[in-house]
């Protein structure tokens, strides 16, 4: 991928910019008539690159600090379209991103009409476009597309770090995520480094997910431990074991009309019998006085009686007595006998019905026992809420444990795979012995050029390194020398530098340019010499690539320094594709706060 150019439309702030083989400077310039003491930060130099990569499909948001984002939020980009023209394997294709929907692009071969797409649809599309390569033999994600230009377009935006670690080149990226990226725009296989990168976010993951169960239990169940969970389990599958054996005791609440309905009803007919056991019991009672009823009189006293009068009469009425009172006594004798047998009767009834009122009191007593227990509807329906919550509980607990059980086993097997990987990083590096030779070769001409001073061997070692979460370190030029401020921003260039040339030389699909912005404001001016001859060497080489890069002429080269009549400021402004100046803003005015 090379850039062709770069121009807007809606309003046409600037003449098109059209890129160019080689270096391509953006400067900002000092006018003879400006006082000397103006600054030339803030002219646009940064908005212009920021404009590639708006085209590029970058996020577009109030947080990131963006210059254009200002500009558009000042109105300054209300109805303004960026168009950006660039060529992929000879082909030229065009972009159009408008301001006001950026979600919504055009985007078509330069002689085609324009399909719009929305972001996410295109950003597959585009990435597959510039960095596809079907003989690749690791992972690759058509979903890169914003992982891996931002290697290529490095725009000092105000709240960023500077240049200071080029393998950390994505903000807010972890080292095994970037690792793969490198590999990839190396070419070497990452495969495995990819596969460590997702064990390590299921790792992440996992370990939060784990701490936050414990959490919940603590929090809600005052349990700080596994072991005091399952232990709880327990107890309560006992506590709703006894629960429910007593509501099964009280027949379900369904049963308590029919209950009281049963218990009234045993308790008239044990009345009824009482009140017949009553009865009869004074029936016995009577006839037993009736046993102890006497005459009252003797015949012998009517006879003496009689006898003053007619000893015949008296004989006579004596005799007549004698025989009514045989008479009565034979009479009550069968009486007698007749009560007996009444009275055994009356009492075998009331024993039959105190044996009946025996077992109607005891069913009675029964009921009446369970409905005491009952305490009316109010209380079971406490004693099935009082089931329901221990259930609840319960179940809770047991998903919890579920859910903590899974999540280890899930770890452990993931803890396997890791290791697993740690042995076969072992082989990896015998594998890639060879590319990251080719590689530091590559890199060690550019550092030795540029850093022509320094004396001490170029460094480029991918290393196993087990203590950390990326299994693999890759050093680039860590001597002493390389990482005092300047010279540790000069690592970026050289390894940025290395990655350009070394696909060029292996002949495989990645862009072709690179975007600096600022790089050289705390580095050596005389490495900028120097990159410059290198550049213009490797383009009279035949190397088709550009590089793109901010300078200000105020702080880069005023100082004294090696050939300085290679690169005066005149010269850089005649091969410069852009020239701003305190005058000349690259929106026309200043919409700075």
């Amino acid at each position: 991928m090379l850039l062709n150019k770069l121009y807007t439309i809606g309003k046409e702030f600037f003449e098109p910019i059209e890129f160019q083989p080689g270096v391509n400077f953006i400067f900002g310039k000092k006018e003879v008539d400006t006082d000397t003491k103006e600054s030339l930060n803030g002219i646009g130099k940064s908005a212009l690159l920021e404009l590639i990569d708006f085209a590029l499909l970058s996020s577009f948001k109030k947080n990131e600090g963006k210059r254009i984002y200002d500009a558009k939020k000042a109105g300054i980009l209300n109805g303004i379209s960026v168009v950006l023209e660039f060529t992929v394997d000879d082909e030229v294709y065009k972009i159009i991103r408008p301001f006001d929907t950026p979600a919504r692009i055009k985007f078509s071969q330069i002689d085609s009409a324009p399909v719009e797409y929305y972001i996410e649809d295109l950003k597959p599309v585009l990435c597959d476009l510039i960095f596809k390569r079907p003989d690749y033999p690791g992972f690759y994600s058509n979903q890169w597309l914003r992982k891996l230009l931002p290697f290529y377009i490095k725009i000092q935006f105000a709240k960023d770090h500077k240049f200071t670690n080029p393998i950390k080149y994505l903000k807010g990226s972890s080292l095994p995520e970037l690792i793969q990226y490198h590999f990839y725009l190396l070419n070497i296989d990452n495969e495995i480094s990819h596969l460590n990168y997702e064990v390590q976010q299921e790792l992440k993951k996992l370990g939060p997910a784990l701490d936050e169960v414990s959490a919940i239990l603590n929090v809600t169940y005052n349990l700080k431990e596994i072991p005091a969970a399952e232990n709880r389990i327990s107890n309560l599958e006992i506590e709703i074991e006894e629960l429910n054996r007593s509501i099964d005791a009280f027949k379900l609440k369904k049963q308590y009309k029919v209950e009281e309905s049963k218990a009234d009803k045993l308790t008239s007919e044990i009345k009824q019998l009482w009140f017949q056991n009553n009865n009869d019991q004074q029936k016995i009672d009577n006839y037993l006085e009736s046993f102890n009823l006497e005459l009252g009189f003797t015949t012998s006293k009517v006879k003496r009686l009689y006898e003053e009068f007619n000893s015949l009469l008296a004989d006579n009425i004596k005799k007549s007595l004698d025989e009514v009172i045989a008479f009565r006594k034979s009479l009550v004798k069968s009486r007698s006998e007749f009560l007996k047998d009444e009275i055994e009767r009356l009492k075998g009834v009331i024993s039959e019905r105190e044996a009946k009122i025996e077992a109607m009191d005891k069913e009675r007593s029964s009921i009446y026992k369970f409905l005491s227990a009952q305490k009316a509807i109010k209380d079971l329906t406490s004693a099935y809420r009082s089931l329901d919550d221990l259930k609840t509980e319960m179940n809770d607990l047991k998903s919890k444990i579920t859910i903590y059980q899974n999540l280890s086993r899930k770890k452990i097997s993931i803890e396997k795979q890791e290791k697993n990987i740690e042995a076969d990083l072992l082989d990896f590096k015998d594998k890639i012995n060879r590319q990251q030779f080719e590689f530091a070769r590559v890199l060690s001409g550019i550092y030795h050029r540029l850093y022509a001073d320094i004396k001490v061997p170029s460094e480029f070692v991918i290393s196993t390194n087990f203590k950390t979460d990326a299994k693999l370190t890759v050093s680039i030029l860590e001597s002493s020398k390389m990482l005092s401020t300047g010279r540790n921003q000069g690592r970026t260039l050289i390894y940025d530098l290395s990655v350009l040339f070394y696909s060029i030389e292996k002949g495989y699909k990645a862009p072709r340019f690179l975007i600096h912005d600022g790089i050289f404001n705390e580095m050596d001016k005389t490495h900028l010499i120097e990159l410059y001859k290198y550049l213009n060497e490797q383009k009279a080489d035949g190397k088709e690539f550009q590089y793109i890069l901010t300078l200000n002429e105020e702080g880069t080269l005023t100082d004294n320094f090696g050939e300085a009549d290679l690169l005066t400021p005149e010269k850089i402004a005649d091969e410069s594709i852009k020239v701003l100046t305190p005058t000349k803003l690259l929106f026309g005015v200043d919409y700075s706060v």
